[in-house]
């Protein structure tokens, strides 16, 4: 103990020494305490200059944010009594004292000891050192004496660097820059609360700043909002010249296109016409002068009319050209907005792409180094475009309305994919703030890197293995980047929506070799091609169907398209031979899907036997549980595969009956309604009490509250998008397995999510997570 007290307090010296920022200083002596000595809060509190009241000024524990904000009063609760009595107060169970009070928001009430121990120097009060754990022999009597020394060891450095003098001037200058901020917003919000800040639905976290460009293809005119102009005849003025560079457009069209057949001319030709039919004009014309609306509200108010009449006749032909005239509306709205069609996707400065809505396969079209981020107006938080853009590190924002009336092509944008909100050209207090944000981003990845080469595992020893979900070869680089220990997916449809064909078995083979290649020694889950649902191949004839979700995708058709499906098996046993793989087949809903599996997988393993291809042959397969009714017979499946891995982002829309894409109902797609949380523990219950492998993905995953629990449900692994493995891993290492089990005992009681979202946010809180 003694060697403690001395490595301590030259550790204490050295931050005072070293530190340039007071504030920073006391950040340190938290920190270096609570690593120190494994308690799970080490605050500071010091008096405020009308020493009548405790400010906390640096914690471990507790929310950043709380720092300046949590006061009391000397006189109040267990830490007012320590200066009250200007001796150590040590209690077990402190909810039972008397003088405990409790602060909402504080996640207190799970801590079982309290020692709070007084700053003082030369007989001057200067603030309380408190500790707390959650455990009740973490902290005994015999450390008092330990804590005093650090506590008189952080006065006399506090009195003599004058560093409670320089808290209190940097507090002083930091609320005159709050109070300036402050100021600096509210006139800002004032004078943009129409224009400048636009909010939405947070998917994709991170902040990305760039020129704002429009996706020309994907503009709707669902985007388009009443907007009212003070100058008709210059929204006639422009009206008119978006028809006249329509119809040049079609026209150059036309000239430069050589192989263009009859019917497409006819088609093109149609398109000119319509543009130069006058009475089509003169009704948008009308609507300006009438209503005072801006030429885009206009055009899409006469385009949805004719689109509407058009709709209601009983012959096709007459029926489908309500299409050629959205078709001619969203030319001319493009050229309205300033977008002039062009084809390059390769953006020259940093740029924030905006679209009603874009495909998986544009989102890896666009991919490059100067795009920063993305907004949309439709989408939804799970599809795979938003999967995929986390995969990216690429913010995203969806369900934004009011761009089109806010934003102009070539506008400075921020966005914000963590809150949902998009700056429009923002003022400098904003830009600076996000400046700042970004820096303290670079310093918690910096602070979570070190955990990068250490396993998952909890205080009392349960570890859980934590992988990565990927789609193509680039995001082996975050594998590695974020210290991911395996592949715990691997999308193979990606390689399938980029070409123009199904790939070859060579084709397919190559490409899973230098996955597994790349993987350096680590697993690789390889899921077979899931199509359907939002990923549709071009050169695939799919039915038309009412609700994709629930109909001809994922393992269905593989299933049906046999040649296809085999080819696939083909290429990923041969790719074992350089790797440790696993296939995973998505979405089974009976046993016989999975006989037909394995009968068509043996056969394919005979005929790569035949032709003396090295392959594994005791190549392990699981199958994803993402439909309920898979739940209820799992004890059945698990007969012929080797592992599981639970979908949690198709379970939980089909456990809900929520269309995951659908932003009307996206509030209920909730991954802590009790019955995700005991559908997701059965199934791992069922495959535990079988011996067998159980993993957790998709984006439930990755969330904080969410791996809590499946930390308590003992599951084997998590795999999640790359950049959330060092957030879970450092969770994980906090907690212990015994209160995570408690923690689930009191949530499966609880009636909705509300409920266990505020109770597992206290918990958190606790951790720093």
């Amino acid at each position: 103990m003694d060697r403690d007290k001395i490595s301590i307090l030259e550790d204490i010296g050295r931050i005072i020494t070293e530190s340039s920022r007071p504030h920073r200083t006391l950040e340190k002596i938290v920190e270096l305490v609570a690593g120190k000595f494994n308690t799970d809060v080490c605050s500071v509190y010091l008096l405020d200059t009308d020493k009548q009241s405790l400010v906390l000024q640096a914690t471990v524990g507790l929310r950043k944010e709380s720092i300046g904000r949590v006061r009391m009063s000397i006189h109040e609760g267990l830490t007012g009594l320590v200066l009250e009595e200007m001796q150590p107060v040590f209690v077990v169970n402190p909810a039972t004292h008397p003088r405990y009070n409790f602060f909402e928001k504080s996640g207190e009430e799970i801590y079982s000891t309290y020692l709070g121990v007084p700053l003082v120097h030369l007989q001057n009060s200067l603030g309380v050192l408190v500790v707390q754990t959650v455990h009740e022999d973490a902290v005994t009597e015999s450390d008092i004496a330990l804590f005093s020394t650090i506590a008189s060891q952080i006065s006399a450095t506090v009195a003599y660097t004058g560093l409670l003098d320089d808290l209190k001037k940097e507090r002083q200058d930091r609320r005159d820059i709050e109070k300036k901020l402050l100021e600096e917003v509210e006139i800002h919000a004032e004078k943009t609360a129409k224009k400048g800040l636009i909010r939405g639905m947070p998917v994709s976290p991170g902040f990305a700043e760039g020129q704002a460009h429009y996706l020309g293809e994907s503009i709707g005119f669902d985007q388009i909002e009443y907007e009212e102009t003070e100058d008709v005849s210059s929204e006639i003025s422009r009206l008119e010249a978006a028809f006249r560079r329509s119809q040049e457009e079609i026209i150059a069209l036309t000239k430069h296109v050589k192989d263009m057949s009859g019917q497409d001319e006819a088609i093109l030709d149609a398109q000119v016409m319509a543009l130069q039919d006058r009475s089509f004009k003169k009704k948008i014309i009308a609507h300006i002068k009438e209503e005072g609306s801006c030429a885009e509200y206009a055009l899409k108010k006469a385009v949805l009319k004719y689109v509407e009449f058009f709709s209601g006749m009983e012959d096709p032909y007459l029926r489908e050209r309500s299409s050629d005239i959205e078709d001619i509306g969203k030319r001319v709205l493009r050229k309205l907005l300033g977008y002039e069609g062009s084809k390059s996707r390769q953006f020259a400065s940093k740029t924030v792409v905006i679209a009603s809505d874009i495909s998986p396969i544009d989102l890896i079209g666009l991919r490059q180094n100067n795009l920063k981020g993305v907004v949309l107006s439709r989408g939804g938080k799970t599809s795979h475009t938003v999967i995929l853009a986390k995969s990216f590190e690429i913010p995203m924002v969806i369900g934004v309305r009011d761009m089109l009336d806010t934003v102009k092509e070539n506008d400075f944008l921020i966005v914000d994919g963590t809150s949902g909100l998009v700056f429009s050209k923002p003022p400098q207090v904003i830009i600076d703030e996000y400046a700042r944000l970004k820096a303290e981003k670079a310093n918690k990845f910096q602070r979570l890197d070190v955990l990068r080469d250490l396993v998952a595992k909890t205080k009392d020893g349960y570890e859980i293995r934590l992988g990565a979900n990927i789609g193509l070869l680039s995001d082996l680089e975050l594998v590695k980047k974020y210290g991911a220990e395996h592949i715990g997916l691997y999308r193979t449809e990606f390689p399938f929506l980029v070409r123009k064909e199904f790939p070859s078995e060579n084709e397919q083979f190559l490409l899973y070799k230098k996955v597994v290649e790349g993987a350096e020694g680590r697993s690789v889950t390889i899921r077979t091609l899931d199509v359907g649902g939002d990923k549709f191949l071009s050169y695939l004839d799919y039915p038309k169907e009412q609700n994709p979700y629930l109909g001809w995708r994922s393992i269905r058709v593989s299933l049906e398209l046999d040649d296809i499906f085999r080819t696939q098996i083909r290429a990923i046993l041969k790719a074992s031979a350089f790797g440790h793989i696993k296939i995973l087949f998505p979405m089974i809903t009976s046993v016989g899907e999975v006989r037909s599996i394995t009968s068509l997988l043996d056969e394919e393993k005979n005929l790569l036997e035949k032709r003396g291809a090295p392959f594994d042959t005791t190549i392990n397969i699981g199958i994803m549980v993402e439909v309920p009714g898979a739940v209820k017979i799992l004890d059945r499946l698990l007969h012929y595969v080797d592992f599981v891995s639970i979908g949690t982002n198709d379970l939980i829309q089909y456990t809900l009956a929520v269309d995951r894409n659908n932003q009307k109902v996206a509030s209920l797609y909730d991954p802590l309604h009790p019955a995700v949380i005991s559908t997701i523990l059965d199934v791992v219950s069922i495959c535990k009490k079988n011996n067998k492998e159980v993993s957790i993905c998709g984006e439930a995953a990755s969330n904080p509250r969410c791996a809590y629990l499946f930390t308590a449900f003992e599951t084997d692994k998590l795999s999640m998008n790359p950049a959330s493995v060092p957030v879970i891993k450092d969770l994980i290492r906090k907690v212990r397995l015994t209160d995570t089990k408690k923690a689930l005992n009191r949530v499966l009681l609880m009636e909705d999510s509300r409920e266990i979202t505020s109770y597992l946010d206290k918990i958190l809180l606790c951790k720093g997570s």
